[in-house]
């Protein structure tokens, strides 16, 4: 058991680590799986962009390339991926995001936020339903697409996780693209609020505002919100929104909307 622990401890600082570093190919040291094991995770995890603990305690790891893995509670990586996802994994993209339904217990609904390349890259937030450790084949849900990317690899956000008041929340970067953060007439640079089944809540601060898809905006002015995590008992969203020059200990001036968010900004 004090192995166990320790191992968690070990994986849960590489979750702090992973979520203050800039993702991107130009990156990632070529020794990269490596240095990732050494930090606690089982060999076979090259990669990993994000990780999220089901209710049991099992740790879901995603890889850049698209697999969604799973490490049970002994601390043993499954040979199995949970699912194996076609994926734009260039630059900055790839599976990004993983979130487990508030119901999850009954429902076993799993989401992941990931680049597609068809028709043309974008990212989208897809449901699965999950069958002990892996997802029940044809149960995919696609509940958002996102924008078309352009051909700018960086700044792709991908963090998914469930609020307090269980809506799902998802972080977008800019797409290379400073103005898109001040755009309502686009998703790039935000962060974003949905009902679980992907439909738009109605009492989002801009729905009456801006119009369509873009009435999820939930807050906006962010460059690349690649994690982000609510503190429990205060319901407090931390971003890691991580940039290229020098470090803000406060919000930026350019964040429009916020309730409540502290940011740990890199710009």
């Amino acid at each position: 058991m004090t192995t166990l622990v320790h191992r968690w401890h070990r994986l849960a600082l590489l979750g702090l680590v992973l979520g203050s570093v800039h993702l991107g190919a130009a990156n990632f040291p070529s020794d990269f799986s490596s240095s990732q094991e050494g930090l606690g995770f089982p060999p076979g995890t090259p990669n990993p962009t994000a990780m999220a603990f089901a209710p049991d305690s099992r740790l879901f790891v995603c890889q850049r390339t698209g697999e969604l893995r799973v490490i049970n509670k002994n601390g043993d990586l499954l040979d199995a991926s949970f699912v194996k996802l076609t994926v734009d994994s260039s630059g900055e993209r790839g599976l990004l995001g993983v979130a487990f339904d508030p119901n999850f217990t009954t429902n076993n609904f799993v989401y992941v936020h990931y680049t597609t390349p068809v028709p043309s890259p974008h990212n989208r937030i897809s449901r699965f339903t999950a069958n002990g450790d892996v997802a029940v084949a044809g149960s995919s849900v696609v509940l958002v697409d996102l924008d078309d990317l352009s051909s700018d690899t960086t700044h792709n956000g991908g963090a998914i996780h469930f609020g307090p008041d269980g809506k799902l929340y998802a972080g977008v970067g800019d797409n290379g693209n400073g103005a898109n953060a001040q755009s309502f007439g686009n998703r790039f640079g935000k962060i974003l609020r949905y009902n679980s089944d992907g439909t738009i809540p109605t009492d989002n601060p801009f729905f009456s505002s801006a119009a369509g898809a873009n009435r999820a905006i939930w807050a906006l002015g962010l460059r690349n919100p690649v994690t982000f995590a609510f503190q429990p008992g205060t319901g407090r969203m931390f971003i890691n929104d991580p940039g290229a020059v020098t470090w803000a200990p406060t919000p930026p001036s350019h964040i429009a909307r916020s309730l409540g968010a502290c940011f740990t900004t890199r710009r």
